[in-house]
């Protein structure tokens, strides 16, 4: 039998030796910071040697610690590893599919439909987990991210299309946007996390924006409800919102313009050869990141014009 300490310790160690102080750690773990405390000192009672230093502002790791936490790294790691090659060892027609909520909520759940009617013996389960880790262990088949990768990754990921957002709002708001420059007549919707969006919408297509009226929502389902209800434009990723389109809900008054960010699927090395998750891989290339660009009420403003606009806002 092995001589170790209780695994439990181990991981709760592992997740307390990422946080600056025990409260903190007990705080997002859920616990109180006695238990942690007194966990950790079980822990070092095992090991005979303090594992961290203790100081007015909170804790840091020890030497020992450090080497602790490799260890458990590397261990949980493989353990991980180890126990989702074992699952999908036999895993049948299923395949995982991480995202964020709103990719998965506003871009993938809208069109879902059409790859069950197409693959009826296909299992699909869905994580909102937005973590490579996750994939790489073999805890997600698919994910699908939005944003820059600033490096090489060692899980070889898929460019699935540029990112293109614009203005959208629900059909009878066009009543009082006869130009682009009207966008400023009603009320800019922002999502919280998202509060630049405009900005960079408007640097896109050269247009100023300076005294518009703003409302802000905390998610981005609320500012589209916020559309569709008449209340103003809401800035979105194209993708996002190509359902509310095909039904009428919302419109792009000035259709959709390129930014500096992409979207990416990436698919787990092992499970690339599954032959359900090859099938949606398929179909998610052909069916949710292809590029249809939506007509738009408006012409789209051409190099030209955008220039002349940019001059005009400077002015």
């Amino acid at each position: 039998m092995r001589k170790l300490p209780i695994l439990k310790s181990l991981h709760l160690f592992e997740a307390v030796s990422e946080f600056p102080s025990f409260s903190r750690a007990a705080e997002r773990l859920n616990m109180t910071t006695g238990a942690v405390s007194y966990q950790m000192r079980l822990l070092e009672h095992w090991f005979g040697r303090r594992l961290f230093v203790r100081h007015s502002s909170g804790v840091r790791l020890t030497s020992d610690g450090e080497q602790l936490k490799r260890s458990c790294a590397s261990a949980f790691t493989m353990l991980e590893k180890g126990c989702y090659e074992l699952r999908k060892r036999h895993p049948g027609h299923s395949v995982v599919i991480g995202g964020s909520t709103t990719f998965l909520s506003h871009g993938l759940l809208p069109r879902i439909g059409r790859f069950l009617q197409l693959y009826q013996d296909v299992d699909l389960l869905f994580e909102t987990e937005v973590d490579l880790d996750a994939l790489a262990v073999g805890a997600l088949d698919v994910l699908f991210l939005s944003g820059r990768l600033k490096w090489r990754l060692p899980i070889r990921e898929v460019h699935a299309s540029n990112e293109m957002i614009g203005p959208v709002c629900a059909p009878a708001t066009l009543q009082a946007i006869k130009n682009p420059k009207d966008i400023r007549s009603i009320s800019l919707l922002h999502e919280a996390d998202r509060l630049d969006a405009w900005s960079e919408w408007a640097s896109a297509a050269a247009i100023c924006l300076q005294r518009s009226r703003k409302v802000v929502f905390d998610s981005f389902s609320l500012a589209m409800e916020a559309a569709k209800s008449g209340l103003g434009a809401a800035i979105s990723s194209q993708i996002l919102v190509r359902s509310n389109l095909e039904k009428g809900e919302l419109v792009a008054p000035f259709g959709f313009v390129p930014v500096n960010r992409s979207i990416y699927m990436f698919v787990n090395g092992h499970a690339r050869n599954n032959a359900a998750v090859k099938q949606f891989e398929r179909w998610a290339l052909s069916e949710i990141m292809s590029r249809d660009d939506q007509p738009s009420p408006f012409e789209v403003p051409n190099s030209a014009d955008r220039a002349s606009r940019s001059l005009e806002a400077s002015g």
